[in-house]
C-alpha cells in the first residue's frame, strides 16, 4: 500500500520514514530489522525505535500507526490499521498543497539495501510431494522443484514480481505456504493476495483465488476470483480436494469449495478466543498442517499460539496470547513460543513447529500439549560468517547452539526434517537419527553446524 503512495508522489516532496517499534525481544536487533527491509524491498530509510521512545513520543497504540508530519515537524493527522491508498493520497496531496511554499523537492541521497546473491532469497514455505519437494523462494517470486537430494529440477514463476497466469510467462509475488494435492501444487501467493495453483504436468499456473487486490471485509464471499483476499499466508487441502486459506491479513482461515470462496473460522478480531468457528478468534494466522488425528492445526502466530481446528470448535493447544510469549517448554498453555509461523505432520503423530522468531524447530505432541526444543539454542546463526569466527570449532549439537535465523517453515519426509532457514536464504536437511545436518538447498559457501551423533527425534 504504501509502496503504491511513494510510486504516486515519487516527484513531489514527500518522503516515506519508516519507524520499527518491536513487539517482540528478538525484532530489536538491527541485522534482523536490515534483513527484514531487504526481505520486503523497503525502500525508504526505516529507523529502529528498539526503546520506544518514538512509539511513546507520537503516541502510538497499535502496529501499524501512520503518521503525516508537515514541514513545520507538526503533526497533521494520524490513523491505526492499514488505510485504503486513495484516502491517504488526497490528504497527503492536500497537506502539500498547502505547505509547497515550505518543502524542497530534492530527493534524499538515500542507498536502497541489495538483495541477497544466491539460490534462494528469504525462502518462506515448504511442502513435500510423492515425487518432488517444493520450496516457496520468496524473495525471488518463484516456487522451486526439487528432487528428494536437494537438486533443483524446474522453477516455476519468471523471477519478476506480479499477477499473470501461463506457463513459462507466469509470475508470481512473494509467494509463502504450499500444498500438494495429486498433481496440482497450490501457491499461497502473499503479495498478490491470491491463491494459485500450478498443474504438475504441464506447468501451467492459473489464479483460483483472489483479485490481485488487498481486501477490506472480513465477512466477504462470493466467487473465489472475484473476491479480494487479505495476506493469504499458507494453504491446506482435504482430502476431497477443498481448500482451505490461513487469511493473516484477517485474521481468519478461508474455505475455498467448488469455485467460491467465504469465511471458514474466524470472527476477524485479532484475539485468542477459543470456541465455535465463528466466533473462535486468531492473530495472524501463518500456517497450516494436518494431523494423524484428522485435524487442522494452525500456527497463529501474533498470539504465539498453536490451535486446533476439529469438530466445529477451535481450541489452543499451547502457546499464549498478544502479549504472553516467549521461550520455554512445558505442556499447554505454561509453553511459550515467538511468532511461530511454520507447522507440519511430524513423526509418530507429532507436529513440528517452526518458531521463527526464538530461530528454533520445537515438537508439539498434540494429544498432551507438550512442547520441547527439538533444534536451536534461541539465538540467531549467521550462516555468512564462517563457524570459527562466532562459535567453537565443529561438530556442534544443534540442541544446544545456534542454528537457525528466522525459520519459517519445516517439513517431515520420512527419514528427516527440512527447515527453511528464511533469513540465511537456505533450506537445511536434519537427520532426526543422529542429529547430522546438510545444506540441502541455498546457502552457497555456507556450511550449517554438524551435530554430534544423539537421536534428537520428535
Amino acid at each position: 500500500m504504501l509502496a503504491a503512495v511513494e510510486r504516486e508522489l515519487a516527484d513531489e516532496a514527500f518522503v516515506v520514514v519508516g519507524v520499527h517499534s518491536p513487539k517482540f525481544p528478538s525484532e530489536r536487533d538491527p541485522g534482523l530489522v536490515a534483513e527484514a527491509v531487504r526481505r520486503h524491498g523497503i525502500t525508504h530509510p526505516v529507523v529502529v525505535d528498539a526503546g520506544r521512545q518514538l512509539w511513546d513520543a507520537y503516541a502510538v497504540r497499535a502496529w501499524p500507526t501512520l503518521v503525516i508530519v508537515g514541514a513545520d515537524g507538526r503533526i497533521v493527522g494520524a490513523a491505526s490499521g492499514e488505510p485504503d491508498p486513495a484516502p491517504l493520497l488526497l490528504a497527503l496531496t492536500g497537506v502539500l498543497d498547502q505547505q509547497r511554499a515550505m518543502l524542497s523537492p530534492a530527493p534524499l541521497p538515500l542507498r536502497p539495501e541489495a538483495g541477497p546473491p544466491g539460490t534462494l532469497a528469504f525462502p518462506g514455505g515448504i511442502a513435500v510431494g510423492t515425487e518432488a519437494v517444493y520450496v516457496a523462494d520468496t524473495g525471488h517470486h518463484q516456487v522451486v522443484a526439487c528432487a528428494p537430494d536437494g537438486q533443483q529440477l524446474r522453477r516455476f514463476g519468471t523471477g519478476a514480481p506480479g499477477l499473470r497466469d501461463g506457463g513459462q510467462e507466469a509470475r508470481l509475488h512473494a509467494p509463502h505456504g504450499l500444498a500438494v494435492h495429486h498433481r496440482t501444487l497450490y501457491v499461497a501467493d502473499t503479495g498478490n493476495n491470491a491463491v494459485r495453483a500450478v498443474d504438475l504436468d504441464t506447468g501451467q499456473v492459473r489464479t483460483v483465488a483472489g483479485t490481485g487486490q488487498r481486501g477490506r471485509s472480513a465477512d466477504g464471499s462470493g466467487l473465489a476470483t472475484a473476491v479480494a483476499l487479505r495476506s493469504p499466508w499458507d494453504v491446506a487441502v482435504t482430502a476431497v480436494g477443498e481448500l482451505l486459506v490461513a487469511m493473516a491479513g484477517s485474521h481468519q482461515l478461508w474455505g475455498i469449495v467448488d469455485g467460491i470462496a467465504a469465511v471458514y473460522a474466524g470472527s476477524g478480531r485479532e484475539a485468542r478466543v477459543d470456541g465455535d468457528l465463528i466466533t473462535a478468534a486468531f492473530a495472524q494466522p501463518s500456517g497450516l498442517a494436518w494431523s494423524d488425528d484428522a485435524a487442522l492445526y494452525v500456527a497463529d502466530s501474533e498470539i504465539s499460539a498453536v490451535r486446533r481446528v476439529s469438530g466445529g470448535q477451535v481450541t489452543t493447544v499451547a502457546g499464549g496470547d498478544l502479549f504472553a510469549f516467549g521461550d520455554v517448554d512445558g505442556n499447554g498453555d505454561d509453553a511459550r513460543f515467538q511468532h511461530p509461523v511454520g507447522i507440519a505432520a511430524g513423526p509418530r503423530g507429532t507436529l513440528l513447529v517452526a518458531d521463527t522468531l526464538n530461530h528454533k524447530i520445537k515438537s508439539l505432541d498434540p494429544a498432551t500439549g507438550r512442547v520441547r526444543t527439538l533444534l536451536g539454542d534461541g539465538t540467531p546463526f549467521d550462516a555468512s560468517l564462517t563457524a570459527l569466527e562466532h562459535r567453537p570449532p565443529l561438530p556442534l549439537d544443534l540442541r544446544s547452539t545456534a542454528a537457525f535465523r528466522e525459520p519459517e517453515a519445516v517439513a517431515w519426509t520420512g527419514r528427516g526434517i527440512l527447515v527453511v532457514d528464511t533469513g540465511n536464504h537456505r533450506v537445511v536437511e536434519v537427520d532426526p537419527a543422529t542429529g547430522s545436518a546438510r545444506l540441502w538447498l541455498g546457502g552457497e559457501g555456507q556450511t550449517p553446524p554438524r551435530a554430534r551423533t544423539s537421536s534428537i527425534a520428535p
